[in-house]
């Protein structure tokens, strides 16, 4: 099972503890005036040198087994008033564990090395008690040792913790940084929820480790394009490279933002996630911008996930100052400026003409007054030969997949539906017929719908056959101003 790696937390708690102040007290556990203290402990003085700090401990009881005890629970105190962690210390356990070893050290006079050796001792025993004299220099390492033995305790032993760390050198050992640094914010968030002691600067030691990890990535744009017309596909993708040095780095992951058309047909945000390849570069090919003007899209670095954890790091009161930087420096802002194509681009036409029964009829004046209507209005439009019947005969999405097949390399847009006779009525010696229809603006090669329409349109004739007609070419003259008024 994976250790917690002692080096670089012994650094951090270094770096953030050894600034709290430790004070010395002047007052010596012994008095100069016990008549039974050893002379060597009298003439000792209590100081501070340039590793470690100089105590005395002078002790008595009724007998020698609580004269230790005595020894070890003063010792213990001296150890937290000069290390200042008597609250991470707060657990009867920690406590317990921490004056056993100092009980060893009495006993054995076997060092703790960098947190406490014992420079002399004495037992003096009399006729009622059993009298303890004790000198020792507790180390100013003793704080972060001490913490370190904390972190063991409480950390290096947990299966979920250690899966983290895991993964994160093997996605650090593979040259993915990214993967590695997820990984350890969900360490240090993991951590955190535990709430053991010291759980933020533990946590705060994967957070850093993970910012000096994506510290390293550089995003360096290839290409991105700068106009476009509007519901038309984008030739030209977004590129982009992730590297550390001249190395790739796959498996970095992006946020894009950008507008489109939401199902109500009004302008709203999307979101997509980007991952770079193996040779670290993240491609990005925009969908139809639905709006002329402007189309801002952005990249942001990072999963929702990750963008989530460090929301909740924050809250719970970790520095994720530095990891918010990196992502401000990774992030690629643009702006596609859009103009309308829709008299530019070549449209064809094919509109299926049924009777009051839904029976095809050999009519194609809706197509031809909508064509007619468009060109007038400098539109590239043409009435295709396509049988229309095809419409009603398979479904669209074969029917758009026939159209690429037929027409993509023609045309770019396809304007196709059913018109119907909705109402024949005769008054007199004239003839009222009302037509209406739906009809749908489709991309030829995506298949994707950009506008639909529905109108209806009233005609009386004196003629019944060219009242049917002439309803049939007005509908398609008012579906042609509708379409002047609203493609874009």
């Amino acid at each position: 099972m994976k250790k917690l790696n002692s080096t670089p937390l012994k650094r951090h708690i270094l770096y953030i503890l050894l600034a709290l102040p430790l004070l010395l007290t002047a007052c010596a556990t012994g008095s100069q005036s016990d008549p039974l203290a050893p002379e060597w402990f009298k003439a000792l003085e209590e100081q501070e040198g340039e590793n470690c700090f100089l105590v005395k401990i002078a002790v008595s009881s009724a007998g020698e087994e609580e004269t230790l005890e005595k020894a070890v629970d003063e010792l213990f105190s001296r150890v937290m008033e000069l290390s200042g962690l008597s609250e991470l210390y707060a657990a009867r356990e920690d406590q317990d564990s921490l004056k056993e070893q100092l009980r060893i050290l009495i006993q054995t006079e076997k060092d703790m090395e960098g947190i406490v050796s014992l420079s002399r001792q004495e037992w003096v025993p009399d006729e009622q008690s059993s009298n303890y004299y004790g000198a020792f220099c507790i180390y100013k390492t003793a704080e972060v040792l001490l913490s370190e033995q904390l972190i063991e305790t409480y950390y290096s032993n947990d299966e979920t913790l250690n899966a983290y760390l895991a993964k994160a050198d093997e996605y650090e050992r593979t040259g993915q940084y990214y993967g590695a640094a997820e990984e350890l914010v969900k360490a240090a968030l993991y951590a955190l929820e535990k709430s053991g002691p010291m759980s933020l600067e533990v946590a705060q030691l994967y957070i850093d480790r993970a910012a000096a990890l994506l510290r390293q990535i550089a995003v360096t744009q290839i290409q991105a394009p700068q106009a476009a017309l509007v519901n038309t596909m984008i030739s030209d993708p977004f590129l982009f490279r992730c590297s550390v040095e001249e190395a790739d780095v796959p498996g970095v992951e992006f946020l894009v933002r950008y507008e489109g058309r939401t199902r109500d047909g009004s302008r709203g945000q999307f979101e997509r996630r980007l991952v770079s390849n193996e040779s670290g570069t993240v491609e990005f090919f925009h969908p139809f911008i639905p709006f002329a003007g402007s189309a801002p899209v952005a990249f942001t670095p990072g999963s929702r996930e990750f963008h989530s954890i460090l929301s909740s790091l924050e809250n719970r009161g970790a520095d994720v100052s530095q990891l918010r930087n990196w992502i401000e420096t990774a992030s690629l802002q643009y702006s596609i400026l859009t103009d309308s194509g829709s008299r530019e681009l070549p449209m064809g036409v094919v509109l299926l003409h049924t009777d009051i029964t839904g029976t095809a009829l050999d009519n194609n004046e809706s197509s031809t007054g909508l064509a007619e209507a468009l060109s007038q209005n400098d539109f590239s439009v043409d009435v295709l030969s396509l049988d229309p019947g095809e419409i009603s005969r398979i479904t669209e999405p074969a029917f758009l997949r026939d159209l690429k097949a037929y027409y993509g390399e023609r045309y770019v847009r396809i304007i196709f539906g059913t018109v119907e006779i909705m109402d024949f009525e005769s008054r007199g010696d004239s003839y009222r017929v009302k037509t209406g229809g739906t009809l749908k603006v489709a991309d030829v090669n995506s298949g994707e719908i950009l506008l639909e329409l529905k109108l209806d349109k009233s005609v009386e004739s004196r003629n019944n056959a060219l009242a049917v007609t002439a309803s049939f070419r007005e509908l398609g003259k008012a579906f042609a101003q509708e379409l002047i008024n609203t493609l874009e």
